[in-house]
């Protein structure tokens, strides 16, 4: 599942807080955003909370992390770091391959980095949305996923930039703890605000898509 935010206070906060003390942060999910559904999946970005070491935050949340389910109002713990600066604790640490190319993890994530940027500057398109959240997703579970036809392009100008000097500076990584409470969210600086009241009656949907993504990646 997956879903979108809004700043309640410095968003800033996130992205300079140190992750090197392992602090932990409570996540919940809120809303699956502005609704846009795609190949049977809710697309990023969604809503939520973010509470703990000084932040208080409710907004956007990106999900990097298709084939873990995540559902609303069921809260969880993480971690954070910076996606320019990784420290090691983040969900995917291994080398990614895209198009015959090796990138390292650091790579891939400077890559999601700036696709969630590019995601929070297109949300008055839903297929542009739709293709950057899949090629989000494609980074890091290694598939080539593009119901609407621009994913893959994305993807590579994506790597492009990370392999070049493109630094994901602004985007917070929040890592679940254990890794397997939660997908893993990205934040950017700062992130839209998100009407949160699409929440209490997507519950069902949401539950629903984690059975369409089973069949969709076994397959």
């Amino acid at each position: 599942m997956r879903e979108r935010f809004t700043a309640l206070l410095g968003f800033g906060l996130l992205a300079f807080t140190s992750a090197g003390f392992a602090q932990q942060y409570n996540m919940e999910l809120t809303s699956p955003g502005n609704g846009t559904v795609a190949d049977g999946v809710y697309v990023s970005p969604y809503a939520g909370t973010i509470q703990g070491n000084g932040i208080n935050y409710a907004g956007a949340m990106i999900c990097d992390d298709f084939d873990t389910e995540s559902y609303l109002y069921k809260p969880w713990t993480a971690t954070m770091t910076t996606a320019g600066a990784l420290n090691g604790a983040e969900k995917f640490n291994s080398a990614v391959v895209f198009n015959g190319q090796v990138y390292t993890a650091q790579q891939a994530y400077d890559a999601a980095g700036w696709l969630a940027n590019g995601l929070l500057a297109n949300l008055n398109n839903t297929t542009t949305q739709t293709n950057y959240a899949f090629a989000i997703w494609d980074i890091f579970d290694g598939q080539k996923t593009d119901p609407d036809g621009g994913a893959l392009a994305l993807e590579s100008a994506a790597f492009s930039a990370a392999s070049k000097d493109y630094v994901a500076s602004n985007v917070s990584v929040f890592t679940p703890n254990p890794l397997n409470a939660s997908q893993e969210f990205l934040v950017v600086n700062a992130a839209p605000e998100i009407d949160p009241s699409r929440g209490a009656s997507a519950l069902t949907l949401l539950l629903g898509a984690a059975l369409v993504l089973r069949a969709r990646r076994a397959g």
